[in-house]
């Protein structure tokens, strides 16, 4: 327990007073004089690492470095009560303190397992005022996630400077998370202005969370919340195999705890497995899909194609979403496809050159994917049972390659090849955007889906809003979505008005509707594009409306949830060959998300 006078750093003492020792503990006595600058030369720092683990598959994802203070001749210090000495003293010393961490922290991390990402808690004011003190956390080799405490005292006149210089930082390739959620005063307010990569339960929601349905209700309702807005979630704390089984009930994806294992020195064995909740086997939801590809908007947002931060949130975004045990993204470079980021349980991932035998090399060159369901014998490869991989794609060019791997045999599923296939796309469109495309719009078009559903309001009114952005981003107008309800077919247009139609008169191939793109679209479950509308003899009873409409070209793109047609993008355009096949990869990339988020909120109500 934590004595109350135990380093009370907060306190004041005249220089040079001495420490009253009691046991291998120091305690200070209350005086009158700030004492930062007596601590700061006498203090020293070492670097513990407690390990934060994955309950999709049992195994370490992370570690948290936490930073073990001791004062002149070896006694030990609260880390808490050194940080209140330094906030005491002002933001300056609280970047100094921050610097001295990083410092201990780099000195200690040569050592760290490949594929794992390392926490670092920071202070809010050197965020704040000294960002560059946390640029060398940037040059390590793993992802580097900052902490940053809901807790916070940064005021609201200054949160917008906060937010920013944490983009600053972000920009260099660091993540972010949110620690102690549920702790503040500010609630979810602050964790949508943050936007973070994770966030961490505290530990006080956390403790007792089996026995305790109102703390068992807030953690849902954060988990809910987090994945839908692209966030990951981590409960800190966890003592008792009660707690991580109800935890791993509530949908939490990673754990941390004495229950796991304490802060240690060195690292554990890569491998090392952990206990998880039992019968967590993880599957592709739509839940998931959305946060996962949340984050990569949020990235690209942040002008992070082509850049290592977006490499890390891709392999990061598609281990969340799938709970996959490795995952690698590969770029190619001088005729090999080369590891350019991992998350996961670690094998020896080499670069293959396209001229091999390799069946990730024969699928990049027929830009296909790859498909692995049971063991190899021999290799890097040999200990994961089941693997799938996908190209990555910019500008119609083959540029990378995305690969999910599993411990288990026969883990590959529809659904997730269809995830993984999904990301690797986005990835594509997003290094294309940033190289000067459709960023700008599509960014905005997209950003609403995420805004949607942590946003919750008139469906009708978001979606139109979504059409006039699509319109937009690709410069066609009169867009539709057509929504599957029952027995009817529902048309909204941008301006927000809803027309009922018969959904059968559209799925028969007979009918004037049925002949249109949306009405084959339909029935096919694939896009549908006509360069120019008077040559399309199935057009022409409808040809004279459409051409009074300044319609020339069309595309009909299927919004799919759980291998069913659940809607129809319709988008015109007044010329001929309009859209192009980076307008049309944006198009099925926002069907895919509203697919998700049309059938996914009827699962909901459902």
């Amino acid at each position: 327990m934590k004595h109350e006078n135990l380093y009370s750093l907060t306190a004041f003492a005249h220089e040079g007073t001495p420490l009253v020792r009691t046991g291998a503990t120091a305690v200070l006595p209350q005086m009158d004089a700030p004492i930062w600058p007596e601590v700061r030369d006498k203090l020293t720092l070492k670097a513990v690492f407690q390990p934060i683990v994955s309950l999709a598959h049992g195994r370490v994802a992370a570690y948290e470095a936490l930073s073990r203070p001791s004062y002149a001749d070896g006694y030990e210090m609260a880390i808490l009560d050194l940080v209140d000495c330094a906030r005491a003293a002002g933001p300056g010393a609280e970047a100094e303190l921050d610097a001295m961490v990083v410092s201990t922290i780099m000195a200690a991390v040569a050592d760290l397992p490949s594929g794992v990402m390392l926490f670092a808690n920071v202070s809010p004011a050197t965020v704040l005022d000294r960002p560059e003190v946390l640029y060398p956390l940037a040059e390590l080799p793993c992802t580097v996630v900052l902490e940053v405490t809901e807790r916070s005292n940064i005021s609201d006149v200054r949160w917008q400077a906060f937010t920013l210089s944490l983009d600053i930082l972000r920009w260099r390739g660091l993540l972010v998370a949110m620690d102690d959620c549920g702790a503040g005063y500010s609630g979810l307010n602050r964790l949508v202005a943050l936007r973070p990569d994770f966030a961490k339960v505290d530990m006080e929601l956390v403790r007792g969370v089996d026995r305790d349905s109102a703390k068992a209700q807030l953690v849902e309702a954060l988990v809910s919340f987090a994945r839908r807005a692209g966030i990951a979630v981590i409960a800190e704390g966890v003592e008792t195999a009660a707690e991580l089984h109800t935890l791993g009930e509530l949908g939490v994806g990673y754990v941390q705890g004495f229950l796991l294992a304490r802060p240690e020195h060195g690292f554990l064995a890569a491998k090392e497995a952990f206990p998880t909740p039992s019968g967590a086997t993880p599957a592709a939801d739509p839940s998931a899909a959305l946060g996962a590809a949340m984050r990569l908007v949020r990235m690209a947002a942040r002008g992070l194609g082509d850049a290592p931060g977006l490499f890390e949130a891709v392999v990061h975004a598609a281990r969340d979403a799938t709970g996959a045990d490795l995952v690698v993204l590969r770029r190619l470079e001088s005729q090999s496809l080369v590891p350019v980021a991992m998350s996961g349980v670690p094998d020896e991932p080499l670069g293959v050159p396209l001229s091999s035998a390799d069946p990730m090399a024969q699928a990049f060159n027929a830009e296909r994917p790859m498909v692995r369901q049971t063991h190899v014998e021999d290799g890097p490869a040999a200990a994961y049972g089941s693997v799938f991989g996908a190209p990555v794609v910019v500008d119609g060019v083959g540029w990378g390659f995305l690969t999910v791997k599993f411990l288990e045999e026969n883990r590959i599923r529809g659904d997730l090849a269809d995830l993984v296939t999904g990301l690797a796309d986005e990835a594509g469109l997003i290094l294309a955007a940033n190289r000067g495309g459709l960023l700008p719009s599509r960014t905005e078009a997209i950003d609403l889906l995420r805004f949607s559903v942590t946003h919750p309001g008139d469906p009708s009114v978001f979606l139109a809003r979504v059409i006039r952005d699509v319109e937009r981003a690709t410069g066609s107008h009169d867009c539709w979505l057509g929504i599957v309800r029952g027995d009817s077919f529902d048309i909204l247009s941008d301006g927000g008005e809803l027309q009922e139609t018969s959904l059968q008169e559209w799925l028969d191939p007979e009918s004037e509707m049925g002949k249109m793109p949306p009405g084959v679209s339909l029935r096919e479950a694939r896009r549908v594009v006509v360069d120019d509308i008077r040559l399309d003899e199935s057009l022409q009873p409808q040809l004279e409306g459409l051409l009074q409409m300044a319609i020339i070209s069309a595309a009909a793109i299927p919004m799919m949830y759980e291998g069913r047609v659940v809607g129809i993008l319709k988008a015109y355009h007044s010329t001929v060959a309009a859209f192009t096949e980076e307008q049309l990869r944006f198009l099925e990339e926002v069907a895919r998300l509203l697919g998700v988020y049309i059938g996914g909120s009827r699962a909901t109500e459902a």
